[in-house]
């Protein structure tokens, strides 16, 4: 029979909140950054890591959130809760492709979006930006437990 405890969801602490704000807050100016200075263009790179440390920050975030008011239990089933912040990182990833390209499309006509590599290089970098966001969250979560 399972105790209360174990329904009760987990909450994030005040800690835990303020490292996702901040990590968002600096995926924002990163981002912001690229844009106005090229960034993108100067640096190769530039696009995978911003990719990774946005969705990762990002995911982190709805992971710290979503955990306590949601999930109950899911501190037995680690890996099955890295895989489901991971999937976030996914979708979170899968939208801003999508937001990228209605960017490019209506906006600036640019090419932001160069080829079909490049999104699946973008979704791959945010699939690690999930996947570490699930193993950070894990782990915040289960020090405060």
């Amino acid at each position: 029979m399972s105790t209360a405890s174990e329904h009760r969801g987990m909450k994030t602490t005040t800690t835990n909140s303020r490292l996702a704000w901040i990590l968002l807050a600096i995926a924002v100016v990163v981002n912001i950054a690229g844009y106005i200075f090229n960034l993108y263009s100067q640096f190769v790179w530039f696009d995978e890591v911003i990719h990774a440390y946005t969705t990762f920050a990002m995911t982190l975030a709805v992971a710290l959130y979503a955990y306590g008011p949601v999930l109950t239990g899911a501190h037995k089933h680690t890996i099955l809760f890295i895989l489901m912040v991971t999937s976030i990182g996914l979708a979170i990833g899968g939208v801003w492709e999508v937001a990228e390209w209605v960017y490019d499309w209506l906006l600036i006509q640019k090419n932001t979006i160069k080829s079909v590599p490049d999104r699946l290089i973008d979704l791959i970098m945010d699939s690690v930006g999930g996947v570490v966001a699930g193993w950070m969250a894990v782990s915040m979560l289960e020090k405060q437990r």
